[in-house]
């Protein structure tokens, strides 16, 4: 602010400086002006001067009083000629004196307005008298009086063209030398504004270059500002990946474990304390997935990955998760679909279920009777795309306009108060709204309060070129016995001999935990589990047994999950193309991508799930069965 309020008074000052320069410019040219026309009024004077015409006058006047004389003298007849001839000089030089204009100057004087008259009386006397011959002698001595009577104003007339033209001369000269010392004043004015505009330039100039220096100071104290700020970040994003993988590991055996809890002989109130510990730990995990997403989008690395999605599909999915929460509050839920097949699309499944399991499950969580619905409806646009529209209604609590303003603000939530009775973190809304405009979308809401809300998701995806294919049921594999805990390389074979060959399954796995739960899931569905705790390991296992499938954690001892990746791809022949799924509880710093940049066929993360694990097991080595 200061700074531009000292460029504008620099500014101004330049601007009454230049204005005051071309002020002094303009009076130059003025004076220059008056100038050319006191020279071309004096050449005027001296090429028709008024000196040199009483002269000329005086002397043509002398001649011919000369010549009167010489005629009266002379006993001779008077010569008319001799006298006519110069009285024609005098009269055209009484006529130049007359008219010329440079007699303006003298007209104003009282000897010439004394002799004029007398002169033009003489003319006509004269004009008289040389209109008769032969001359009379005595008309020429009344002439020749009255000319010498004439001599003395006609010098004083002389004398006085003379005064005039010095006193002319002498004000031209006093004009002129006032002009040239008011050309010479402006001419220093200048130079002093020249001057001080130029000390005005150089003190701007090196004032610039210390703003300049300040700057480029600024510059480096910013760009070592963001390199501290992008250290802390990197490091901030490195702890919340360490963080995250901490927490997920012990995530993936508490949820695997109870969710195998869940599936023995429990009485009433066992089943009541594992479902209990199960939901805490799943909105624990909910929790620790959204701190995780607001950091990805903070850092700008929340991304998508679209893949082919049949809609009707996910959509069942949702309701299946959904409508049991419905149930247990005794709220209706409906899915109500278009009565015409949806169209299939490329859209990032995870992150479209993320959006409606938080807004229908917002929608269940603030109802407390009535009803929740999902409406779905679909758009068909221009260049192969598809607008989605997704609207979730409840009859729940609903919110006033200034709530409404503030719903997807961070940390925001609607009953915020000490005694608050719904919990959450207050990012769910915010995360769901930015996956929604990264998908050419936005969320809006109309709520009245006590009447419940309104959430309309519209995202706008390109349509899929896959075609959906009837749902297959999966293979039923046989069930197999708990493992029990092997010296490495651990073989977990199935109990029971199945009618087909089961799986061979290489679990690259460090933590004991993880490597229970996860031998106790693959041995229910009938697999062969070998356990190592390092990819290096698994390199060599995979050279010297056969595998149909390889489980991969990324963060071991020795050598690291990707690592190991990378070596299997590069094995010669069917070694090299073995199936390899990523199981990490690392999802930061774009796990997946650098996983299937080494060379994974897929990608899951911690805690997993046995449906989730058993589908992508299908997925890569069901045609292996039987095999």
């Amino acid at each position: 602010m200061r700074r531009s309020v000292n460029n504008q008074r620099y500014l101004l000052w330049l601007a009454l400086g230049t204005a005051a320069m071309a002020l002094a410019m303009a009076s130059l040219l003025v004076f220059e002006l008056a100038q050319k026309r006191a020279i071309e009024h004096s050449n005027v004077i001296r090429s028709d001067s008024l000196t040199a015409l009483a002269f000329q006058f005086e002397r043509e006047f002398l001649r011919i009083r000369q010549t009167l004389a010489e005629t009266l003298v002379s006993k001779d007849e008077p010569d008319h000629d001799a006298i006519s001839l110069r009285y024609d000089i005098f009269q055209s030089r009484l006529i130049l004196l007359r008219e010329s204009p440079s007699v303006s100057l003298l007209m104003a004087r009282q000897e010439y307005r004394n002799v004029m008259p007398r002169l033009e009386a003489l003319v006509l006397q004269m004009d008289k008298v040389l209109g008769t011959r032969p001359l009379n002698r005595k008309t020429l001595e009344g002439i020749q009086a009255e000319v010498n009577d004439l001599g003395a104003d006609v010098q004083a007339m002389t004398l006085a063209a003379n005064s005039e033209v010095a006193r002319l001369i002498e004000r031209q000269s006093q004009t002129m030398q006032q002009q040239i010392d008011l050309i010479v004043w402006l001419t220093i004015a200048q130079l002093l504004m020249l001057v001080v505009a130029s000390g005005a330039l150089v003190v701007r100039h090196r004032r610039m270059e210390a703003e300049r220096r300040a700057l480029e100071q600024l510059t480096e104290e910013l760009r070592d500002a963001r390199f501290r700020a992008e250290a802390a970040n990197r490091g901030k994003s490195q702890f919340l990946a360490n963080m995250s993988h901490e927490l997920r590991t012990p995530f993936n055996g508490l949820i695997g474990m109870l969710g195998l809890l869940n599936n023995t002989p429990l009485n009433a109130q066992q089943a009541d304390f594992v479902a209990t510990a199960r939901t805490s730990a799943d909105h624990l995990l909910t929790l620790l997935n959204d701190v995780l997403d607001v950091s990805a989008l903070e850092t700008g690395k929340l991304t998508l990955n679209p893949g082919h999605l049949a809609l009707r599909r996910m959509l069942s999915d949702v309701q299946a998760l959904m409508q049991p929460l419905a149930v247990a509050k005794g709220l209706e839920f409906r899915l109500v679909l278009p009565p015409v097949p949806l169209h299939a699309v490329s859209a990032d499944e995870t992150r479209l279920k993320q959006i409606l399991f938080n807004l229908v499950g917002n929608a269940i969580k603030f109802t407390e009777s009535g009803s929740v619905s999902l409406t779905v409806s679909e758009r068909l646009l221009e260049g192969e795309t598809v607008e989605l529209v997704f609207v979730i209604q409840d009859t729940g609590i609903g919110m006033d306009a200034k709530a409404m303003e503030r719903l997807f603000q961070r940390f925001y939530q609607v009953d915020d108060s000490s005694t608050r009775k719904f919990g959450g973190t207050g990012l769910g809304l915010e995360i769901s709204q930015s996956l929604a405009r990264m998908m050419q979308g936005q969320i809006t809401v109309d709520s009245v309060s006590g009447q419940g809300s309104t959430f309309t998701v519209v995202v706008v995806v390109p349509l899929s070129s896959q075609v959906d294919l009837p749902q297959v049921v999966a293979p039923v594999l046989p069930p197999s016995a708990e493992p029990v805990k092997p010296v490495k390389p651990v073989v977990v074979a199935p109990s029971d001999a199945a009618a087909t060959q089961p799986l061979r399954i290489l679990v690259v796995e460090d933590h004991p935990i993880n490597q229970k739960l996860v031998g106790i899931l693959l041995g229910r569905m009938g697999c062969t589990v070998t356990f190592c705790e390092n990819g290096q390991m698994a390199v060599e296992l995979v050279q010297q047994q056969p595998f149909d499938l390889v489980l991969m954690d990324v963060n071991m001892p020795v050598m690291d999950g990707l690592t190991a990746t990378r070596q299997i791809r590069a094995l010669p022949g069917a070694l090299g193309a073995i199936p390899v799924v990523v199981l990490t509880a690392d999802v930061m710093n774009d796990a997946r991508e650098a996983a299937m940049a080494a060379g994974a066929n897929d990608f899951l993360s911690k805690p997993v799930k046995l449906e989730e694990l058993r589908s992508t097991v299908l997925k890569h080595a069901a045609g292996k069965i039987g095999a």
